[in-house]
């Protein structure tokens, strides 16, 4: 059986612990554990009201006008580039323009693109307020680095996770509330307590538990486990945290509130410890206990569908130029077969995190697995724009664009076809 929705939901961030890890914000971190802006009555420091970025024309013209002169592997000066067309036109406009420059190769692939849109981030809610709209903001671009360091900006600035979280998550309206809107706020808190409890895996999950509403520990929690496993590939982890000898630690120690988010982020530790090797990698999900299981091979699963992973997962499929949807399928035929579905799931998550309501790449991979998945596949493609929107017109249209598989996306939705 497939994960409940809650589980799903938890599937809708983990890209980020698929990156290479960021680099801690000291700064951030000394504010908020010597005191700092982090003083009594800190949060009176922030501006809380909203105010919209410059208006502008297409990201062509953002383009032709901030003129860009950095080496193409100068961090800082790629870095200060980016924060003036931030507080020129906001964040979408400067990490849309960020793409366009990497695929233009005038940014070199070794600037650390995650950790830029940190500074996107923070320089977002320095501007354009720290409020849930000015978060919004944010695009999902370079593993959500903007939300992170959004909410880096306001965790140095308020006294407790919990106000911070308040300032941000719960001052989004109603037209906001959907699903993946509050998670994805309380989501940024928890990285942003990792950096602040210098990675103490417990007391983070202790301060996340004092949030209020359990979608808000749930989505804090799995902030933490992902800028745990963040901390455990680049050696910031503390001593003890994760072991070669056990690929499964933390999650087979954390109490059982956490597994879930905990397995379901482990991907990256494992294939550190495989070497890449997807084989091996996703064979040591067969030790973890009961439902478990699931949650480690999706993690895994969310690799498949990722161009950057394919690269060091099947580097011989990516030479021969095979199309990303086979080399997602044939990666996923390298699990062992009782991890094979819950592969297929999670390669239609990831895809869905960037694409949104949008099926064409998400079709072209369900075509590709083997046609006793291809149904599972389609239902997933359903689930994932259901989490999306309540929109029934809307959830049809996507579906629409799978042909003969849209009853099975409309099943997956809950839509009657």
């Amino acid at each position: 059986m497939g994960l409940d929705l809650k589980g799903r939901r938890g599937l809708l961030l983990v890209l980020i612990a698929l990156g290479v890890a960021i680099a801690a914000t000291i700064v951030g971190i000394v504010l908020l554990t010597t005191g700092g802006e982090g003083s009594p009555n800190a949060s009176s420091k922030l501006d809380t009201s909203f105010s919209q970025p410059g208006g502008y024309d297409s990201l062509d013209a953002v383009y032709e006008e901030e003129s860009f002169s950095c080496a193409p592997t100068d961090s800082q000066c790629v870095r200060d580039y980016l924060v003036k067309v931030t507080g020129d036109y906001g964040p979408q406009a400067s990490l849309g323009v960020m793409e366009r420059l990497q695929q233009e190769g005038k940014v070199d692939r070794s600037v650390n693109d995650h950790d830029m849109a940190h500074s996107v981030g923070r320089e977002t809610a320095k501007d354009y307020g720290s409020n849930f709209r000015a978060f919004d903001l944010c695009p999902v671009s370079f593993n959500y680095g903007c939300s992170h360091g959004f909410f880096e900006y306001v965790l140095a600035r308020t006294d407790t996770p919990k106000e911070a979280a308040t300032t941000i998550c719960e001052s989004r309206s109603s037209k906001d509330t959907f699903l993946i809107a509050g998670f994805t706020c309380y989501h940024g808190v928890g990285h942003g307590i990792m950096m602040a409890e210098a990675y103490n895996v417990q007391n983070s999950l202790k301060a996340c538990n004092t949030l209020t509403t359990h979608e808000a520990k749930d989505g804090c929690w799995q902030g933490v486990f992902m800028e745990n496993v963040n901390a455990g590939m680049s050696g910031r982890a503390l001593p003890g945290v994760f072991k070669k000898s056990d690929p499964l630690s933390p999650c087979d120690k954390v109490g059982d509130q956490y597994k879930h988010e905990c397995y379901i982020n482990h991907a990256g530790w494992l294939m550190t410890v495989a070497k890449h090797d997807l084989r091996k990698g996703s064979r040591y999900c067969l030790k973890a206990k009961g439902r478990y299981k699931s949650s480690c091979f999706q993690s895994i699963g969310l690799m498949v569908t990722n161009p950057t992973w394919q690269a060091g997962l099947g580097p011989e499929l990516v030479q021969a130029r095979k199309p990303e949807a086979v080399i997602a399928a044939k990666l996923c035929g390298r699990f062992p077969t009782a991890g094979q579905r819950d592969c297929v799931i999670a390669g239609v998550d990831n895809l869905a995190n960037f694409d949104r309501l949008e099926t064409k790449r998400e079709g072209a991979f369900c075509s590709a697995v083997p046609s006793s998945l291809e149904d599972a596949c389609h239902r997933q493609v359903g689930v994932n724009l259901s989490n999306r929107t309540n929109d029934e017109q809307v959830i049809r249209q996507s579906c629409s664009g799978l042909g003969t598989a849209t009853r099975a996306c409309l099943a997956g939705a809950g839509v009657s076809s």
